[in-house]
């Protein structure tokens, strides 16, 4: 079964995994690197449930401009696994296995497996507090990191500005051993349809009019092959990290992407983490989402490109073109 989850992830992927790594804990990683090997490398990190869709435009560009990029599949994520079998309301998971810290420490390893020493660190959504987790505990693997829609720490806390969802989520911490999620799939597979997702997604203000099908196609197949135990396991260990008081010790170039419409994760969210880092960047774009990478698809790149050239020794950027997704 998962060898077909596998292949089907392999088939919607915007960027399909030519490469495995057996991290160490036992769990395979999936990875490929685009690229000359001479370029800075950017390491692209996904959200959660999310897939590579989201930097589709956005890695094209930059392997124009020289930079060598990899991308990666989370555990639990599209083509790569989990330390064993998740089992019934994914029991057989322990917290560590899905922990922050893990899924920083697959970056790491995935860096390692790849040859490459210093990276820059590009992160949406729950990616976000993945590159942070990374950067904690290695900063010296890290070039300089770019946060694009997400939080820091504890995602649920500032859902929405709900702080209330933060409080209630223990009860849900609590049936979910008895709840298989995992028999969600099939339902997940018929309803999980682009069209209809946009129309959700823009009536709901998660996005905004420049989302378009094809942009979050890849994300919809991707919900119909996901283990909700696992991931709302996973977000449970998401929920109690915590990174605040580190944001002060970063010392290497941030530059933070933010939609002002992103309910997600809140402005005040990003406000936070800009001013908590120091020399930090934030670009805001007035008009858009939590699904920013595709919602500014064509000005994200230029942006990453300068603010990289700026302030990060060994950048020596190509003039990108605009890539189109897909």
């Amino acid at each position: 079964m998962q060898d077909e989850h596998r292949t089907r992830a392999h088939g919607y992927a915007a960027f399909p995994k030519d490469r495995d790594l057996t991290v160490s804990d036992g769990t395979r990683i999936a990875y490929t690197v685009r690229g000359d090997d001479g370029g800075l490398p950017v390491v692209f990190v996904n959200g959660w449930t999310c897939t590579d869709g989201y930097w589709a435009s956005i890695g094209p560009a930059l392997v124009e401009a020289g930079h060598r990029t990899v991308f990666l599949d989370l555990r639990g994520h599209g083509e790569s696994g989990l330390p064993r079998q998740a089992g019934f309301a994914a029991r057989g998971l322990r917290p560590e296995d899905l922990a922050p810290e893990r899924l920083a420490a697959d970056v790491l390893e995935v860096l390692d497996h790849a040859g490459v020493e210093h990276a820059v660190l590009a992160g949406h959504s729950i990616g976000v507090e993945v590159i942070v987790e990374t950067c904690r505990l290695a900063p010296h693997r890290v070039a300089a990191l770019i946060p694009v829609a997400g939080t820091y720490e504890n995602p649920v806390k500032t859902f929405a500005d709900l702080s209330i969802l933060d409080r209630l989520f223990p009860f849900g911490d609590a049936i979910l051993p008895f709840l298989p999620l995992e028999e969600l799939r099939p339902v997940l597979r018929r309803i999980a349809v682009p069209g209809v997702a946009r129309r959700f997604i823009q009536a709901t203000g998660i996005g905004g009019p420049n989302v378009r099908d094809e942009d979050i196609a890849s994300h919809m197949s991707h919900i119909g092959e996901l283990n909700f135990s696992v991931l709302l396991k996973m977000l449970s260990g998401l929920r109690h990290h915590r990174t605040e008081e580190f944001l002060s010790e970063i010392d290497v170039p941030a530059l933070i992407l933010a939609g002002r419409r992103d309910w997600f994760t809140p402005p005040s969210v990003q406000e936070r983490m800009a001013a908590l880092i120091p020399g930090s960047e934030i670009l805001w774009f007035e008009e858009a989402g939590h699904l920013l990478p595709v919602e500014a698809a064509a000005e994200i790149p230029a942006a990453i490109v300068d603010f990289l050239s700026r302030r990060v020794v060994g950048a020596r950027p190509r003039s990108p073109r605009n890539v189109p997704a897909g």
